[in-house]
């Protein structure tokens, strides 16, 4: 067996990075538990509370870099946008809309949660430029260099789809609750594509951050009760009415369900304009393309490619740091929806 065989066969080092996530996420966790058994209250600026969550990604993942000595620029295949890609990619965050709301509804109606919730009335105590930089252009920048950056670039080099939905299990995951796990997967898959399409994490940063920001925005424009209303309400008791709405509520799902398609129909046209205006039509068709890992590489060498057929996946992505983290996170999404 040769050196690329025998690498294949192992599990991404990157793998390692999501397990230190986890533990991180575990340990603060605990802490917050010890100290609320001891009755200390420890009163966190709302900065830091907003953003503790990401604290908790970026640890992890600047010792990752330290140790792997891994270059961020790396990260992505190129760090640039073509000008006219910018309206085209904030449009599609819009489109898309529609298709994230109505995962979210049906995820709120089956968990009774509704995760973001809890930062609307906080949040409006701060400006709204501050606002936008915390949950907006941090998530936006951070999530996307590890997610699609770290993990699906490592992944994409033994698997297409199968990096693909991983990677945006992983990013479901990562949130540690069903409400934002349904809708972070869908997302996830979408900003895996948009990297395809464009070949930079500019442009799922770009997506990420003005999906994130047109909530924060929402909210400043509109009053709290307001704003819960249009989210679906904000409590397992407010859930439990809108099911009990019985035919207003089928009409609802219903409405967004059609609102989803168009939205989608809009984005895929946006996204073909993308990957026109990006020139990576040649990049998306070894989507769909048997020995996808090896045309890909000889792509970049500048090689011509053969003809373009099925798909043959090589590599593993799976392996006990993996496995070991998922359980352990798809064991708290449980505890949470079994304690609601």
């Amino acid at each position: 067996m040769n050196e690329e065989s025998r690498t294949k066969r192992r599990e991404p080092v990157v793998n390692r990075l999501f397990a230190a996530i986890v533990a991180a996420y575990l340990l603060l966790y605990g802490i917050l538990l010890i100290l609320d058994y001891l009755h200390i209250s420890v009163k966190m600026p709302l900065v830091l509370g907003l953003t503790a969550g990401e604290l908790t990604l970026l640890v992890p993942t600047v010792m990752y870099l330290f140790f792997t000595r891994t270059k961020p620029k790396n990260a992505s295949e190129r760090w640039r946008l073509p000008l006219g890609a910018v309206p085209l990619l904030i449009l599609l965050a819009y489109c898309i809309l529609p298709l994230i709301s109505l995962v979210n509804l049906v995820s709120m109606l089956i968990g009774r949660e509704n995760a973001a919730a809890s930062l609307l009335v906080p949040m409006k105590q701060l400006p709204l430029w501050l606002s936008l930089l915390c949950v907006s252009v941090l998530p936006g920048v951070l999530e996307e260099f590890i997610f699609r950056g770290l993990i699906y670039g490592s992944y994409r080099r033994r698997r297409v789809w199968g990096a693909i939905f991983v990677s945006a299990l992983l990013f479901g995951l990562m949130h540690m609750n069903l409400n934002q796990f349904c809708y972070a997967f869908v997302m996830g898959v979408m900003f895996c594509l948009l990297y395809e399409g464009t070949g930079s994490l500019l442009a799922s940063m770009l997506v990420h951050a003005v999906y994130n920001g047109n909530s924060v925005i929402l909210m400043y424009w509109m009053d709290t009760s307001e704003l819960m209303e249009a989210v679906g309400g904000a409590s397992a008791e407010g859930m439990q009415q809108m099911a009990a709405g019985g035919v207003s509520m089928l009409m609802t799902v219903l409405m967004l369900s059609v609102l989803a398609l168009l939205g989608l129909a809009a984005a895929g046209g946006l996204y073909v304009a993308i990957v026109a205006v990006c020139h990576r039509k040649e990049q998306v068709k070894l989507l769909f393309c048997r020995n996808a890992i090896e045309k890909r590489a000889a792509l970049e060498r500048g090689e011509q490619s053969e003809e373009m057929s099925g798909y043959e996946p090589s590599g593993r992505l799976w392996g006990p740091f993996l496995w070991s983290a998922v359980i352990v996170a798809v064991g708290e999404i449980l505890r949470g929806v079994l304690t609601l």
